[in-house]
């Protein structure tokens, strides 16, 4: 058992903040004119800045580190390349970092599959630094996470820390500014994401786990080694971690993901520690994290789906409409709105079957108290009917299309070349986890969509890889230049394959798809530990 220096890991790292209670998010963007006065900013917020130490005994364990009392508010806080840079990190320092790194996202948007209508001339105004000389480059990321009141609104403790952070900003002269440039008018502060919510029987507005098209999201963010304790570790990695080479066994098969695979100075899932750069010590527990802005075309989405759904009615010969539209929802998805997989339910009568069984576990309204535990239990075998399958299970995509967005941004085991019903591990996917953090957000103007934060030991070998070669392209999946039908731009593509399966006795082809999901901004983030914030607040970095 991996025991994590805690607190000198940033928390945001180690958990989701959405499922802790914290449903709405800030994120504020600084740019540094004079290094000094970056470095005093820094040194401002760094007493301020969540660590991963633990909030309760559910985190803690029956033994191990001192409790902390869970916050009304988090912070955090990552810096661009050139934010390193304008803080005067010694040159070697700097040189070492990753490529893709110090390139940033705007530059490598043909790799990312950004273009067209993701094409960075489209993102918002303050993410145009690359493209025009005149616009102050972003340097830092501000990130704050709060509790909401019983009207769904967030906590007080938004607005001051908000508050707060323009006051530290302003207190250096120039030295430091809080970027505008938010939204496609650029005239927003920062950008705020939240959960989507409803009412509960009291009326008291309850967060949801749904993104924008109504599908139930972040069901199966990785598990590595030190997130856990060994007995929730159990539990936690079934669907969650990797599967281990040998005869499958849904109970012993499945094991945590290497640390170093999301943060750096532990080993990873080559057996090496990641290279990031020198010295170790100002890599050591930090990580690397991708912020992206992604639109969603709801209404479009909606309408497209009801167009394939008419077609599906054809040729299926199912009459009814709802079954039509939510079955090729769920064909490019891979999983019902309501989280169970196609693998779980490859048909209408299967999901709506499960729904029933599981109604307990999914309406909130029905369910028991927490404290109850023969429902924990219950709560915890629906967590592993959601995430516990393999696509051993499914070599044809019979159930599940191979082009499904789940299927590709996680292969699990599908890529196994010895991939059998009772065989098959994850060896080529270990290596393309990300954990994912954010929330949805909704414009002023109305426009609406999704805060993804990617996180990883290498923005390379892992977010740009699954964006490149599984989203953005299809030979993995025997799907030639098809992209993801949910996410994918349509540059080369615009069709996704529905072979014939349970739901349905002949092939289906979704055609001429519109893009659902454009880029409108974003960067790369070095997520540095406590340690390496207080070296830069110091000035202190020394690669030698």
């Amino acid at each position: 058992m991996i025991e994590l220096d805690l607190p000198d890991i940033q928390g945001n790292i180690h958990r989701p903040y959405g499922r802790f209670g914290f449903p709405h998010s800030r994120h504020l963007f600084f740019t540094i004119a004079d290094a000094a006065a970056g470095r005093l900013f820094v040194q401002g917020i760094r007493p301020r800045i969540t660590t991963a130490e633990p909030w309760g005994k559910s985190e803690a364990g029956g033994a191990g580190p001192t409790l902390l009392r869970k916050p009304p508010i988090t912070l955090n806080i990552g810096f661009t390349f050139l934010g390193l840079r304008a803080l005067d990190l010694p040159t070697r320092t700097l040189r070492l970092l990753p490529d893709e790194f110090i390139d940033g996202m705007g530059c490598r948007a043909d790799i990312l599959g950004d273009v067209e209508g993701s094409a960075p001339r489209h993102w918002d105004p303050v993410w145009h630094a690359h493209l025009d000389g005149s616009v102050r480059p972003v340097h830092i990321w501000v990130s704050l996470n709060v509790g909401a009141n019983p009207d769904g609104t967030p906590l007080p403790e938004l607005g001051l820390w908000t508050a707060w952070l323009q006051e530290l900003a302003a207190k250096s002269n120039g030295g430091v500014a809080l970027l505008a440039g938010h939204g496609a008018d650029g005239q927003g502060l920062w950008q705020d994401s939240a959960a989507l919510m409803e009412p509960g029987p009291d009326g008291t507005m309850i967060p949801q786990p749904k993104e924008p098209f109504g599908f139930t999201d972040g069901i199966s963010d990785p598990v590595f080694r030190g997130q856990f304790q060994a007995d929730a570790e159990a539990r936690a990695v079934i669907g969650a971690g990797k599967i281990a080479e040998g005869p499958y066994d849904p109970k012993t098969s499945w094991k945590a993901l290497e640390t170093g695979e999301f943060i750096l100075g532990q080993v990873d899932e080559g057996q090496e520690f990641p290279v990031a750069t020198q010295p170790p010590g100002f890599a050591r527990n930090g990580t690397f994290m991708v912020w992206r802005k992604l639109r969603q075309d709801v209404p479009g989405f909606k309408a497209e789906m009801r167009r394939q759904a008419a077609l599906w009615k054809q040729v299926t010969g199912i009459a009814d409409d709802v079954e039509a539209y939510e079955t090729v929802s769920a064909k490019l998805v891979g999983r019902w709105r309501s989280g169970i997989p196609l693998l779980a339910a490859p048909s209408w009568a299967d999901h709506q079957r499960l729904m029933t069984e599981w109604a307990d576990c999914i309406d909130p309204a029905l369910r028991k108290p927490r404290d109850d535990a023969r429902h924990q239990e219950r709560l915890a075998a629906f967590a592993q009917l959601l995430t516990g399958f393999r696509y051993g299970d499914d070599p044809d995509g019979a159930k599940c299309p191979f082009g499904a967005h789940i299927r590709r941004a996680n292969p699990r085991d599908m890529l196994d070349p010895l991939l059998s019903e009772t065989h098959g591990a994850s060896t080529l996917t270990n290596r393309r986890r990300i954990l994912r953090r954010g929330l949805p957000y909704a414009d002023p103007d109305g426009e609406q969509g999704v805060i993804m934060m990617a996180i990883c030991s290498s923005i390379f070998r892992q977010f740009e890889f699954i964006q490149q070669q599984w989203m953005s392209y299809g030979l993995d999946f025997e799907a030639g230049n098809d992209t993801c039908p949910l996410t994918g731009n349509r540059a080369e593509s615009s069709k996704h394959v529905i072979p014939a399966g349970p739901a349905n006795a002949t092939p289906f082809i979704a055609a001429n798809l519109p893009e659902f999901v454009t880029t409108r901004g974003g960067d790369y983030f070095f997520v540095p530990s406590l340690t390496a914030i207080r070296m830069i607040a110091m000035g202190t970095v020394d690669p030698t």
